[in-house]
């Protein structure tokens, strides 16, 4: 006999750093840039940068928590963004682009209506620091980006670490 379904039963259904929440906040960078878009290791930086946007100076409040060695989410978030970026293709969400220059991603007709559905505290943050995020860093060049991230690893998360060092020195005494 089948068993049957408890609504309420357990299921693995984890949202938080899924491929889906990754690729909703990708559909709001994306939905800014239209009708531009631009490739995987920017949408990584640019995924980091919203999540933790008050690690840049002057930056909005972040959207997310501040953790220790928050920037350790840059090393893996490249495959998360590629299962978000495959989510929202088969939802044609997003559509990939082949040019000289590799695979690019950008928005679709389709994006803007289901984005303006999303209507939470959570997708208003999203969209006015998506706005904020391409604002500030859509004419860097792929250079400029990647020297402006790796110049700042050691200090984003590092805070926490820096407190610890400073407690173990009084603890000493």
């Amino acid at each position: 006999m089948d068993k049957e379904m408890n609504p309420f039963e357990e299921r693995n259904t984890t949202v938080f750093n899924s491929p889906l929440e990754v690729g909703l906040r990708v559909l709001y960078i994306l939905n800014e840039l239209y009708p531009k878009g631009c490739d995987l290791q920017r949408l990584v930086y640019y995924d980091y940068i919203l999540v933790h946007s008050s690690d840049v100076p002057n930056g909005p409040k972040s959207i997310h928590p501040c953790i220790p060695h928050r920037t350790s989410e840059i090393l893996i978030k490249r495959e998360l963004v590629k299962k978000g970026l495959t989510l929202m293709n088969s939802k044609q969400l997003i559509k990939s682009i082949f040019d000289k220059t590799g695979i690019l991603y950008s928005s679709t007709e389709l994006t803007n209506p289901f984005l303006e559905y999303n209507n939470s505290e959570y997708a208003n943050k999203l969209k006015s620091v998506s706005n904020w995020l391409v604002n500030k860093f859509e004419a860097y060049s792929d250079e400029k980006l990647s020297l402006f991230i790796k110049n700042n690893m050691d200090v984003w998360g590092g805070e926490f670490s820096k407190e610890s060092l400073l407690r173990g020195k009084i603890n000493e005494q």
